[in-house]
């Protein structure tokens, strides 16, 4: 009963804001102080959301972007976990992979993408390359970091124990680590979906970003409110997906 309560009450304080936020937008509205082109009223946006929620929107539009971010997701986390799990723990590798990666990772995602679409057109493949670009950089430098957090008395055992490296990353490393990378993927995955609106506002036909550039273009800001609702609770789920697989994967915490 007790954890009950006090998760109603952590519930509550964190819709505070949120009832907050759409207290004042609604009096904004109501009270006829902003044109409706620029801010549509919370009830206005709902019915959009509603109406999208049974309309084609789904299909030629959130499941193209959901498909694109896991693709691009998964793709960035196999290229991200081993260089930075081993840049972790091997100084040649921190020595060949942290100046590239450090440098990288501050350029802007949005100077890229004329890039991408040279390169690969304005199909998914840009929109993907795109979000892999915006993730892998970074995710690869805090991989390291977590990797290199190890504390070098448990890989003295296991060389003392005569494991071999690849065994120390396997046995040692990674179990150790994990928690802590299951924090930084999480992170991640929002990025993606930030990188995915960004690729779709540039370039596309389909997508949840196209989608709400098209209702920009056609002044139905109240689509472009319930395309950017979407992303968000797409977003709150992911990060929701990841934060209860890591209570059952890792109860030793």
């Amino acid at each position: 009963m007790n954890h009950a309560r006090a998760y109603l009450t952590e519930l509550a304080h964190g819709l505070v804001p949120f009832a907050a936020v759409v207290a004042i937008w609604h009096v904004l509205t109501q009270a006829g102080l902003v044109d409706p082109v620029f801010l549509p009223s919370p009830t206005s946006v709902f019915l959009s959301f509603v109406q999208l929620g049974s309309s084609d929107f789904l299909l030629t539009h959130l499941l193209p972007s959901t498909v694109r971010v896991a693709v691009a997701f998964l793709l960035s986390v196999a290229i991200a976990f081993p260089l930075g799990i081993l840049s972790g723990q091997m100084q040649i590798m921190e020595r060949l992979i942290h100046p590239l990666f450090g440098f990288t990772r501050y350029l802007p995602v949005a100077s890229i993408v004329p890039l991408c679409i040279l390169w690969f057109g304005v199909g998914d493949a840009q929109k993907i390359a795109v979000i892999v670009i915006g993730v892998v950089f970074p995710l690869v430098l805090l991989l390291a970091y977590d990797s290199a957090s190890v504390p070098k008395e448990l890989i003295e055992s296991g060389w003392t124990l005569g494991l071999k490296r690849h065994e120390i990353l396997r046995r040692i490393v990674v179990p150790f680590a994990m928690p802590a990378i299951w924090d930084h993927l999480r992170i991640s995955a929002g990025w993606a979906w930030s990188y995915l609106v960004l690729a779709e506002l540039v370039a596309g036909n389909k997508g949840v970003g196209y989608f709400v550039v098209q209702s920009q273009r056609y002044l139905e800001t109240d689509k472009v409110f319930a395309g950017i609702l979407f992303i968000g609770i797409l977003g709150v789920i992911t990060d929701l997906i990841f934060k209860l697989s890591a209570k059952r994967l890792f109860r030793w915490q």
